[in-house]
């Protein structure tokens, strides 16, 4: 059974999302996943976009806004990881496996930020950040970085509109 404390939080967390919804509706969706982009554990992209569509926004519109917000936030990341990231990982990893990240990135970067900005659950802002300091052109990092983001919307939506429809939210 789960714990009262557990559903008031669950509670406050809803009640949240539909007011959000609700006073600043597909601009604060765009803005909310442009910050989540950027800092790791803020609010999680999968919280923002299933509580859009369960509390009523248009899921064409949640889908293009949040992708467009997420590869906004996802190039601003990769640049601040381009900028002054390298030599920070250096030093936790040093040269040898710097040199390898790259190499492997090389092989299997554009997969790698495809399938991890798609895969719900998983941090998209960890895999800018790390494409980032990789030798990842932005003309390659863009567009897989907006294709990732695309696919994870439309799943996400589709988890809403499930929820909402087991539940019958709205």
């Amino acid at each position: 059974m789960l714990s009262d404390s557990f559903l008031a939080v669950m509670n406050t967390l809803a009640m949240f999302m539909k007011d959000f919804v609700e006073l600043y509706g597909i601009p604060g969706l765009f803005f909310v996943m442009v910050i989540q982009s950027l800092i790791p554990f803020f609010f999680p992209s999968d919280v923002v976009i299933v509580g859009a569509v369960i509390f009523g926004m248009e899921p064409v519109s949640i889908v293009i806004v949040s992708a467009l917000g997420s590869t906004v936030g996802g190039v601003i990341a990769f640049s601040i990881a381009r900028k002054g990231g390298k030599k920070i990982v250096k030093r936790f990893i040093g040269e040898k496996w710097m040199e390898r990240l790259d190499k492997w990135f090389e092989k299997w970067g554009w997969s790698v930020v495809i399938f991890g900005r798609a895969a719900p659950f998983i941090s998209s802002d960890a895999i800018a950040y790390a494409a980032g300091v990789t030798k990842m052109a932005y003309r390659v990092f863009f567009p897989l970085a907006l294709i990732g983001a695309l696919i994870r919307a439309v799943i996400l939506v589709f988890l809403g509109q499930t929820i909402t429809g087991f539940f019958a939210f709205g």
